[in-house]
């Protein structure tokens, strides 16, 4: 029986129909415009970045500033809105008291607050809607983000890459717009980087219809892609920063300079809002005054009720008011940071630390100093300040840099109503008094206080900014201003009274080695006289009792001869030539010549001054 051959006969496939042809070329054109508009929206994104940064380069300062000094008119605006509300509340009295209506219970029922609770999650979950869950724009081959994801990572891989570094530099920048898409939940991007990486081809033996399904949701892909770049692309061309850098080469043209006109234009803006800031804090300090004058007129004609727990007051109540004086508890943590940020200010930027230590003296003080009182003073004793530390800003351009324990406010001292610069904590104050232990804090501090003295003109160098010195305290008590380059008295003084202003900083001055004290003894009475330290240095026991002669005997008319009085340092007498030593005991002599003895003196002295009080 003959045996049968076989053979394997190879069929050729049937040619595609047109349909599947133009279907397969349109997803090429699109493919092709794609990858244009990318290289556009790429270069166009390129060149607007690099024309954004030279513009930020060059204008970023100014507007910077501009924002700063903005903030800072906000700032006073706010507090003066509150100084007019509060002073209106006082003038139009409390309101009247409204009894509270009782609601009944719903339902006659009264219900617990964990039901009334449930109730009102129960209301809300049956008001609210499901939130309708993401529609993924294709579904192509039944595959998830995720699954998506995945099929391009396997394709783009650099570790696959065959061809060098270039090749591999390709896939790193696909895979990294691969995962960037994947981490924005992007399905269009995913798809067009799976359809370049060939992650989307049907293979096999699929019928033309299935094709051609296959093939309409790939051009549809694509599509969204393309008019996902298209409107990026008008995007980026209608923008703010394109239209800056189609302005910058017509500006020159004319000879101008895009940039620096408008660094000028914005730092004009800036000076405008800075000097629209101190005009308003200079409206700001009157009316704080007005206010506190309002208060006290009406508490005066209000007391309040013996079984009143807390009488009605606006101003005490303000939620943006600072209560309670400054305290000197050390060891708060924002007391330490505080006296570590001056430290630091002290050596880098003093101005920044000069700032804080207006604030503080304005509120250690009690009354703050006159030129404490008015932003205009301010203003001026900052420029004289600022001339010795280059870079420092004027008043206006440091206040709109406040840092977070400094604020523009005010706060309530007993029955006195202050504001301005301040603290924004009481208990700062502590940390303030703990930096001037510190040598560059202590000479900064030295500074500020000498600027606040009153404008006086002395022989050696005409209008100086007079320092407050006690020239004598024990017996009688006498002030003086002295010029702070001859260390000459050019006004001599009697305060009655609490100490205010400079004479409340007298010892912190002393403390900050502006001002020296020379103790002397008197009999049973200890003296001290402070000067400038230029003038300690200099001083002889000559010096130290013509001082207790002018200011201790001459105004009350005790005369003694030139010889009866003399200087004891220790056990040995001091001739009149001699310096008076540092850290010597020292006491007043007087010899039998001058009629009566150191008590009688003493008791004589205090008469006279307990005269002048009485008279």
């Amino acid at each position: 029986m003959p045996t049968r051959s076989r053979a394997i006969v190879l069929r050729p496939r049937d040619p595609p129909s047109s349909r599947l042809l133009a279907a397969e070329l349109r997803l090429a054109g699109l493919l092709r415009e794609v990858a244009a508009l990318e290289d556009d929206v790429a270069s166009l994104a390129r060149d607007l970045a690099a024309f954004e940064a030279r513009y930020v380069d060059a204008t970023g300062q100014a507007f910077a500033d501009l924002d700063r000094a903005e903030r800072l008119v906000r700032r006073v605006r706010r507090v003066l809105d509150e100084v007019a509300r509060l002073e209106g509340l006082l003038q139009s009295g409390p309101p009247e008291a409204v009894p509270r209506e009782r609601r009944p219970p719903i339902g006659g029922r009264v219900r617990s607050r964990g039901a009334v609770d449930s109730a009102k999650t129960a209301g809300a979950s049956r008001a609210e809607p499901a939130a309708p869950e993401r529609e993924d724009g294709f579904a192509l081959e039944g595959l998830d983000l995720k699954a998506l994801h995945r099929r391009v990572a396997r394709l783009l891989h650099p570790d696959l890459a065959r061809g060098g570094e270039a090749e591999r530099a390709r896939r790193s920048d696909l895979m990294a717009r691969a995962n960037a898409a994947y981490e924005r939940g992007d399905r269009a991007a995913l798809e067009l980087l799976a359809e370049r990486a060939g992650a989307l081809r049907c293979d096999g033996d699929l019928s033309e219809a299935e094709r051609l399904l296959h093939l309409a949701k790939r051009i549809a892909s694509v599509e969204t892609a393309r008019s996902r770049l298209a409107a990026e692309c008008a995007r980026l061309a209608t923008s703010g920063t394109a239209r800056l850098r189609a302005e910058a080469p017509r500006r020159a043209e004319s000879g101008g300079d895009l940039f620096a006109e408008t660094r000028a234009a914005v730092q004009a803006e800036a000076r405008a809002a800075r000097s629209q800031a101190l005009s308003l804090l200079c409206d700001l300090a009157p009316r704080i005054h007005a206010l506190g004058r309002v208060r006290r007129e009406w508490l005066s004609r209000h007391p309040r009720p013996a079984r009143a727990r807390r009488a009605w007051d606006p101003v005490a109540q303000s939620p943006v008011v600072r209560r309670g004086s400054p305290r000197a508890d050390a060891g708060s943590v924002a007391a330490r940071r505080l006296a570590a940020a001056l430290e630091r200010q002290a050596r880098a930027s003093p101005w920044e630390a000069a700032l804080t230590l207006l604030a503080f003296l304005g509120e250690a003080a009690g009354r703050p100093p006159e030129p404490l009182s008015s932003w205009d003073l301010v203003a001026d004793r900052w420029e004289a300040l600022r001339g010795g530390w280059p870079g420092a800003p004027d008043l206006a351009g440091a206040l709109s840099r406040l840092p977070l324990h400094l604020e523009i406010g005010f706060r309530l001292r007993g029955d006195e109503v202050d504001g301005g610069l301040q603290l924004a904590s009481p208990e700062l104050a502590a940390g303030v008094r703990a930096a001037l232990r510190d040598e560059a804090v202590r000479d900064v501090a030295r500074r500020v206080v000498a600027a606040l003295g009153p404008l006086e003109r002395c022989r050696c160098a005409g209008e100086v900014y007079a320092i407050h010195v006690l020239r004598v305290r024990g017996v009688d008590e006498v002030h003086g201003l002295a010029c702070p380059r001859c260390a000459a008295v050019l006004r001599s003084f009697w305060r009655y009274g609490e100490p205010r202003g400079l004479e409340a900083l007298s010892p912190l001055a002393l403390d900050i080695g502006l001002i020296v004290e020379q103790p002397v003894r008197l009999a049973g009475a200890a003296l001290a006289f402070q000067m400038l330290p230029v003038e300690r240095n200099r001083l002889t026991a000559r010096g130290l009792l013509r001082r207790f002669r002018e200011i201790c005997l001459a105004p009350h008319g005790v005369e003694i001869p030139r010889g009866a009085l003399a200087l004891r340092a220790g056990r040995a007498l001091l001739p009149e030539g001699a310096r008076v030593p540092e850290g010597a005991r020292l006491r007043f002599v007087v010899k039998r010549e001058a009629g009566l003895d150191q008590r009688e003196l003493l008791a004589l002295l205090r008469e006279k001054v307990d005269r002048r009080f009485r008279a």
